[in-house]
């Protein structure tokens, strides 16, 4: 089924160390309807060559300075002309067939506007981590009040899909932020309509010292700070908002309990992809 053009993101910027598997865990997706964007800030450090190796696969790429990594996926996303959309960094991966399973839902669902799939964590090499309850996710159901009091937990950015017109309708990333484009957007796009859910894998998420968030929590913190204000979460009493916090916390930690058991007895597996020069996708 490839009614529906989806097109990826990906901003980047000195990341060639992970950049190739990125490329091709996209690239070697089993859907035909694709259309890639590769928005690279300028690197100097050997990506252009990995962009240019795959040119012929690419819609669009280019190599220019820009305002950060929200500008980046903004002016891929004003190039882009799917009906479908949706960013990955530079460090993160597609599993197999997670194109066409986010299409057929689509097709499925038209009166769904976004989705949230399941994701896990590997490390710089590729290996799974964290394999107590933040080990994976199969997809969460997000509301606007989830996103606003509880945060992100549980929606991938790398395994959450959106269509076009919800996207237009909200205004777009906002490009000024460099740490939660990703909450900011879901937030406005739950606001219109609650979430799908995906339960199955769609994508790796990889956290590595020299991640933004890792790096840069100060600036990050101040950011979720002005998230709260612009979304009214401040105006609540702290006890307030700790009851409202809580109504998310508790299904979330009952699900997380039910996903470890699910790893544990086998039901689920999260492939490592260490020691491969490139995935085995192909």
């Amino acid at each position: 089924m490839a009614s529906l053009k989806i097109s990826v993101v990906t901003p980047s910027f000195n990341q060639a160390c992970f950049l190739e598997q990125t490329i091709e865990s996209v690239l070697s997706q089993d859907y035909p309807n694709l259309e890639y964007i590769v928005m690279d800030g300028g690197s100097s450090d050997g990506s252009v060559d990995i962009i240019r190796k795959h040119s012929g696969q690419i819609a669009y790429w280019c190599s220019e300075k820009d305002d950060g990594q929200a500008d980046a996926i903004g002016q891929g996303f004003d190039r882009a002309t799917g009906d479908i959309l949706c960013w990955l960094n530079s460090d993160d991966l597609f599993l197999p067939g997670a194109l066409s399973t986010v299409a057929a839902y689509f097709e499925r669902h038209p009166d769904i506007k976004t989705v949230s799939g399941g994701a896990y964590r590997v490390d710089s090499a590729g290996k799974p981590f964290g394999l107590k309850f933040r080990a994976y996710e199969l997809g969460v159901k997000a509301t606007y009040d989830r996103l606003r009091f509880y945060g992100q937990d549980g929606v991938f950015q790398q395994s959450t899909f959106w269509r076009r017109s919800a996207y237009d309708a909200v205004g777009g990333v906002n490009r000024n932020l460099q740490y939660i484009m990703d909450r900011d957007l879901f937030v406005r796009l739950a606001q219109r309509s609650r979430f799908g859910r995906l339960s199955c894998l769609l994508a790796a998420f990889r956290q590595h010292d020299e991640s933004k968030t890792h790096l840069c929590r100060n600036v990050c913190a101040a950011e979720e700070k002005r998230f709260d204000e612009t979304y009214g979460v401040s105006k609540y009493r702290s006890v307030a908002r700790q009851i409202r916090y809580l109504r998310y916390r508790v299904p979330s930690c009952l699900r997380k309990v039910k996903l470890l058991t699910m790893r544990l007895s086998g039901l689920i597996s999260l492939p490592s992809l260490a020691g491969q020069e490139s995935l085995p996708f192909k």
